[in-house]
Parts: C-alpha cells; sequence; structure tokens
C-alpha cells in the first residue's frame, strides 16, 4: 500500500536547494497546465522529452510520484497537485521580480498569451493584434483561436475574449465587458421565401433551425420587438456547431435559420446572400467579454495594460 505523502513533509531539512530546483516546479506548473508534455512543450520551447526527464527527475529526488501517465491517460497526484501550487506560486514570483526590473523602462514587455474563437479574429482581433505587435516589438504574442466559445482555454491564456451572454465558467479571471453587438435571425432568401416571409416569430414555430452548440433536436428562441415585447418560439435544430464561421456558412447553404451577430454577417446581407428574418425581432444583444489573468493584471508592466486597453477601444 502506497503512503499518501502530504507536502509539510518536504520542508528545508528534507529537500534542498539542489534537491528540488525552483525551475523545475515552474516545469510540472507549465505541464500541469497544459494537461500534458506535448502541450506543454508547445507552449515552453522545451522539448517534450527534456520535459519528462526534467519531471522524473524531480520525482526521484523527492521519492514521490507526481504524475500518473500513459499513452492514453493523465493524471495529477495528490502530493503532485500540492507540488503544483507551489510551482505556479514560484513562477508567479519569478515573473513578477523579471517584470520589476522591466517596469522602469517604461516599455511594455513580456509574453502575452490570447484566446479568441475564430470568428472574432478573423473580424477584429488579428487586425488589432498585428497592430499592437508593430507598436510594441518587445511583447510576444500567442494568439491561438478556438473553434467555439474561449473557456477551454482559460488556464492556458492570459487574456480570453469570449463573445457570449453568460460568463465564463470555473474561472477566477477579472472580467471585463469589451463591446456589446446585436444579434439577428438571418436565412438564404430561398429559405425565407420557403417559409412564408415570416414577419411575426409565431410564424418561426418548427421552422428549421441552425443551432449553437448542444444534440437538442429543437431549440427555443427568445426574442425582442417593438414595444419591448417578448417572445419565445420552438424550433427544430436541422444543424448545429459551436462555431460562428461553421454556423454562417450552414445559413449560407439554405440549411435553416440562424442567430448570428449582425456584424458577422452584415457583409452577406449587403449581397443578398442572407436577409433577416422577422425584422424589427431580434435575439437579446451579446457581449464580447474580455477575461484576464490575474496573473497579468499584477505582472506584466502598467505600459502594457494600457496599450491592450487603447487597442481594445477600437473594438467598441
Amino acid at each position: 500500500m502506497t503512503r499518501r505523502h502530504s507536502i509539510e513533509e518536504f520542508g528545508p531539512e528534507r529537500v534542498s536547494k539542489n534537491d528540488c530546483a525552483a525551475d523545475d516546479l515552474i516545469l510540472l506548473a507549465e505541464v500541469v497546465d497544459a494537461g500534458g508534455f506535448g502541450a506543454a512543450s508547445l507552449r515552453t520551447g522545451v522539448s517534450k522529452s527534456r520535459l519528462s526527464r526534467r519531471i522524473a527527475t524531480l520525482e526521484e529526488q523527492l521519492g514521490v510520484t507526481l504524475l500518473l501517465r500513459n499513452s492514453r491517460n493523465f493524471e495529477v497526484t495528490e502530493i503532485g497537485r500540492q507540488l503544483y501550487q507551489h510551482g505556479r506560486r514560484v513562477r508567479a514570483e519569478t515573473y513578477a521580480a523579471t517584470t520589476l526590473a522591466k517596469d522602469n523602462q517604461g516599455e511594455p514587455y513580456g509574453t502575452l498569451r490570447v484566446a479568441c474563437p475564430t470568428a472574432l479574429v478573423s473580424e477584429y482581433v488579428g487586425r488589432i493584434a498585428s497592430e499592437f505587435a508593430l507598436a510594441n516589438p518587445r511583447v510576444r504574442i500567442c494568439l491561438n483561436t478556438t473553434m467555439g466559445t474561449a473557456a477551454s482555454q482559460a488556464s492556458h491564456a492570459d487574456l480570453v475574449l469570449v463573445p457570449s451572454v453568460k460568463g465564463l465558467p470555473d474561472s477566477d479571471m477579472i472580467v471585463q465587458r469589451l463591446a456589446v453587438f446585436r444579434y439577428v435571425l438571418v436565412a438564404t432568401p430561398a429559405v425565407a421565401e420557403a417559409a412564408g416571409r415570416p414577419v411575426h416569430p409565431n410564424a418561426l414555430e418548427g421552422v428549421d433551425a441552425i443551432g449553437w452548440g448542444g444534440t437538442e433536436e429543437s431549440v427555443r428562441w427568445h426574442l425582442e420587438g417593438p414595444g419591448q415585447e417578448h417572445v419565445e418560439v420552438e424550433t427544430r435544430v436541422r444543424f448545429s456547431s459551436d462555431n460562428l464561421m461553421v454556423i454562417c456558412e450552414a445559413a449560407l447553404a439554405g440549411l435553416g435559420v440562424a442567430r448570428l451577430p449582425e456584424a458577422l454577417c452584415r457583409p452577406y446581407i449587403e449581397k443578398g446572400r442572407l436577409c433577416v428574418v422577422t425584422p424589427g425581432w431580434a435575439p437579446p444583444s451579446g457581449s464580447i467579454r474580455i477575461f484576464v489573468g490575474k496573473a497579468v493584471e499584477q505582472l506584466l508592466s502598467p505600459c502594457l495594460g494600457k496599450s491592450i486597453a487603447e487597442h481594445n477601444g477600437k473594438l467598441i
């Protein structure tokens, strides 16, 4: 039977500076945050084999198992989670010390990891990120796109942009509303014609719809109309995706009525490829929220934070 270890066992009398290097704890934190050696290698630039050797050496020095891994599973042990928390603190303090030394230069400095859905990157964020990188050569930007919401990227990013009416679940990140955007119901002219060119939402009952995520066969849309009137209609989900670009493509293909940000489908409306269904009635507006990691807020230079805020203003 394996004895369970407590972090208190690893005090100065057992773990000397030579036994447990701070950078090994940082690497442990990176591996756990990334969910595996391969992803951690991409994030850190350290080879997968070297990461594995460093963690194995750390386990040997401490006499404990920190990670349980095989070709299919990756699991952190109880003592591994305790040391992971220490590694995160060591990493934060290391970054803080580096930032403190650079702050007096008054120039943005550091690595900024941004997670953002593909639709936002193509419409807004890609251009702003490129402009920011050109204006701040000492900032390294890692912009990762997600195929749906950015919730799954929260633990791997410093900034997470989420287009949603809800917050980011299970996150200790600091949230600010960046911009508000309008939703519209759209379809191809042929689909709208087949539905009788509906004017009131009640005419949409049972119509083929393109859903957002999920596997439900039907979905209820909440719509707002003139005089603050509210209506809910139930539609049949013929196609669904957690990617706004895919939903837009499905609407263009004639698969049904879609609920999309007006800014995303405006070019297709102007070209006549899509039309607004039930004019005057629309889903509630959504928000683009920016989630900022506490480490970024506390550790990156104030100048960098100010520059980010100035560039974010272009989204509104």
